[in-house]
């Protein structure tokens, strides 16, 4: 597997995990893309080593652009979220498999769709979108990085040197968002949080 990387960003200093689940989105949306020829993925971060090996297996090339960090120095400079939409820079229909993970929840309406509209565009038909979205009550620290681990778990690692803010969605919400894209499955967690799996017609 190539891994190719635009902002590419961990840091080994941030504390041990807040909490963990079994993610059952992430299992269909690994099988979404299985069969399909020239595999590539698309993670927008926060991404760490744990996640690049896990798409090591399934993926012929996985494209790592973290929006996060992107945002949080257009943010520090001032700058709108267009700055920051250029680097999402791929060319049309060039994934099968788009990960999101919570990136929503740190943008107003108009980024969202922005960055849907765009997803829609590299997006290849029939391709994947896995979603994360958190209440206001799932935990202490909104904005954390997902950390894959064995068995479909996620690890939710904080990462408390960005400072967003936190729009919080009802499930109608995030839906007409994402409306571009087909509903394939959603799960609600006792712990809060909510994950959605889109795929384009």
């Amino acid at each position: 597997m190539a891994i190719s990387t635009n902002q590419l960003w961990e840091d080994p200093s941030l504390e041990p995990e807040l909490a963990s689940y079994t993610s059952n989105v992430l299992p269909l949306f690994v099988k979404g893309l299985e069969g399909r020829e020239e595999l590539q993925a698309l993670d927008v971060g926060p991404i760490c080593g744990s996640n690049i090996t896990f798409f090591a297996q399934r993926v012929k090339r996985l494209y790592v652009c973290d929006m996060f960090l992107c945002l949080d120095r257009n943010r520090r400079k001032g700058l709108p979220l267009s700055r920051v939409v250029q680097y999402l820079d791929y060319p049309p229909k060039s994934f099968d498999g788009i990960l999101l993970w919570n990136l929503i929840d740190h943008l107003n309406d108009i980024e969202v769709r922005r960055v849907v509209k765009l997803g829609e565009k590299m997006l290849r038909p029939g391709g994947m979108v896995m979603v994360i979205v958190l209440s206001e009550q799932a935990i202490d620290q909104p904005l954390n990085s997902f950390v894959i681990e064995d068995g479909f778990r996620l690890y939710l690692r904080p990462q408390p040197h960005l400072d967003f803010p936190f729009h919080m969605r009802q499930n109608r919400e995030v839906l007409a968002l994402l409306a571009p894209f087909t509903l394939v499955k959603s799960f609600i967690y006792r712990n809060g949080i909510r994950e959605f799996l889109f795929q384009r017609d």
